[in-house]
């Protein structure tokens, strides 16, 4: 039910002139003074409330629990500024009879141990930390609120945030699942520095969420059986089959298939063509016919009404045509890519696996490829960052009124 709280007080503000800039500081000095009375009020009838009811002990986890003191202050970082509230101290005595003294003030307002900046704000600068550079984020902290943070701050807000957001199957996802890697440049993995491998999952409005991550070493089975193994087992639990696209990694789509068996492996067709002119430049062959011959593949795969056996055997005659004329590299790469090519028509769905994947590369460069990681700083940094793109995680929510 809460209770009401009552300010009997006179607010008494000094203003030198009429300037909005002027107006709007000196209001904000007072808001400080009037949170942290509100704060503390709230603070002393709650704790009253439970340690008269009895159910402190309940919280505290204790048997026991004997008033102390609260005559010193706690301190706390908050969007008005500083504020100092009363320290709560008590005496608990615990299920095996020991007695020993606690610090509660935290623990009632439900902030971590240790930290003085409230757990909701750090989910807040966590954010700022992902979606922007550090540096550049310590300032727009210093713009929106009213206290000082300092770069080791915005770090740890961020290693505290990411552990927590979980990532899940969509409410309106489809059973098409991406996987995918990119590298990132992280401390002592030498030049090629780290992978990201990510795993994302097609939704019924044609847009992506992310439902697996992890970081690791290149073509590392371990790490990929941490991104996708318990998107699979849910997605098979909700769909009974799973459709994965990815690029034809072996370390992708032998890790799902040892997963289970009833995950279908479909080929990510954007790869294939873009990996078409990488042989082809193997081959020798000239931009102009290298053109037509992507081209020509692109009408025979992507245009065809043919069934997916005529065009199975189409491709393979082009494959034919293209070691006649000497495109060795070309046509053993497109040998390789006719596994699971049709994968998605064969399974019922639309989708044609133009590469979605492939643009959350960007998303996440643009935010790693500004210095040197350790792979948790990495990785804590792009999962807050895509979960906000990809998972519409919003810091702003704290402000839903319910």
């Amino acid at each position: 039910m809460g209770f009401e709280i009552n300010f009997d007080t006179k607010i008494q503000i000094q203003i030198e002139n009429c300037n909005f800039k002027e107006i709007t500081i000196q209001f904000l000095f007072v808001l400080r003074s009037i949170f942290e009375s509100y704060v503390s009020k709230i603070l002393d009838h709650y704790f009253t409330t439970y340690y008269e009811s009895g159910e402190l002990a309940q919280i505290l986890k204790v048997k026991k629990v004997l008033k102390k003191s609260d005559k010193n202050k706690t301190k706390f970082k908050t969007i008005f500024g500083v504020i100092r509230v009363p320290q709560i101290q008590v005496r608990v005595v615990d299920f095996q009879g020991k007695k020993y003294q606690m610090t509660i003030t935290r623990q009632l307002l439900g902030v971590s141990r240790k930290f003085q900046i409230p757990d909701f704000m750090k989910e807040i600068i966590g954010w700022i930390g992902s979606v922007t550079t550090y540096r550049v984020g310590l300032e727009i902290i210093k713009v929106l609120t009213n206290f000082k943070c300092s770069l080791m701050s915005l770090w740890n807000s961020v290693q505290f945030s990411a552990p927590k957001i979980r990532l899940n199957l969509s409410d309106i996802g489809t059973n098409e699942f991406e996987a995918d890697g990119t590298g990132i440049p992280t401390k002592g993995t030498g030049k090629r520095g780290s992978e990201l491998k990510k795993v994302f999952q097609r939704k019924t409005d044609g847009k992506l969420q992310l439902i697996g991550l992890s970081i690791g070493k290149y073509k590392d089975i371990e790490n990929w059986n941490i991104a996708l193994k318990a998107p699979i087992v849910e997605g098979l639990m909700k769909f009974k089959t799973v459709v994965l696209a990815s690029d034809g990694d072996l370390s992708i789509t032998g890790t799902a298939k040892k997963i289970s068996e009833y995950v279908k492996i479909q080929k990510d067709k954007w790869h294939v063509f873009y990996q078409m002119k990488y042989y082809l430049w193997l081959d020798k062959v000239v931009k102009e016919v290298k053109n037509e011959v992507i081209s020509s593949f692109y009408k025979l795969t992507m245009l065809s009404k043919s069934s997916i056996e005529e065009r199975t055997n189409f491709i393979k005659e082009y494959i034919n045509s293209l070691k006649n004329k000497g495109y060795k590299h070309t046509a053993t790469y497109l040998e390789s890519a006719i596994d699971g090519f049709y994968t998605h028509e064969s399974e019922g769905n639309k989708n044609v696996y133009t590469s979605q994947t492939e643009r959350s590369m960007r998303t996440t460069n643009q935010r790693i490829n500004v210095g040197v990681w350790s792979e948790t700083g990495a990785f804590n940094v792009a999962k807050i960052r895509l979960s906000h793109y990809y998972n519409d995680i919003n810091p702003l929510s704290w402000k839903n009124v319910i």
